[in-house]
């Protein structure tokens, strides 16, 4: 298996954790630290279940393989994320030393399918994400992948039920 076709693998698998988390009612996204082709760690937002503004799918991933690992540090692995990382997902990487990341669904499509209202906060964190970006323009690349709205529909349909 070659780096592209390894990619997608390991971005459909974020998109699967993604859906399930959705499917049970949680915010639809999902995340793995990958390195060498090994998954050194999986996460899923639990804002929700926790109450925890910091549980996002991405930081569980860094966090578990951190822990897994006994380490701080993930030289050589590769974040690979159901949807754009905010700020906070895209800081944390980096201090873990994690050089790329990747990305199946961009933020502007998930803003659309969640129907999220632009906030001064969230405005405020759009101009962070887009700062870190100039900062390391080749570290968050998109990766168009199939079935990247999927964990949004899926979300959409179990919060529609009652």
């Amino acid at each position: 298996m070659n780096h592209q076709q390894s990619q997608t693998v390991f971005l459909r698998r974020a998109i699967e954790l993604a859906v399930e988390n959705a499917s049970a009612g949680q915010l639809p996204f999902g995340a793995l630290v990958v390195r060498d082709g090994d998954i050194l760690g999986t996460g899923v937002n639990t804002e929700l279940r926790e109450l925890d503004p910091t549980g996002h799918a991405e930081v569980g991933a860094v966090r578990r393989a951190c822990r897994d690992l006994g380490t701080l540090t993930l030289p050589g692995a590769v974040l690979v994320s159901s949807c754009e990382p905010c700020a906070l997902c895209h800081a944390t990487a980096t201090f873990a030393g994690i050089s790329r990341v990747v990305y199946a669904t961009p933020k502007e499509l998930a803003t659309a399918l969640l129907g999220t209202a632009e906030d001064p906060a969230a405005t405020l964190l759009t101009s962070m994400q887009q700062a870190l970006r100039a900062l390391a323009p080749e570290q968050v690349v998109h990766v168009p992948t199939d079935g990247d709205s999927l964990p949004f529909e899926r979300y959409a349909t179990t919060r529609l039920q009652p």
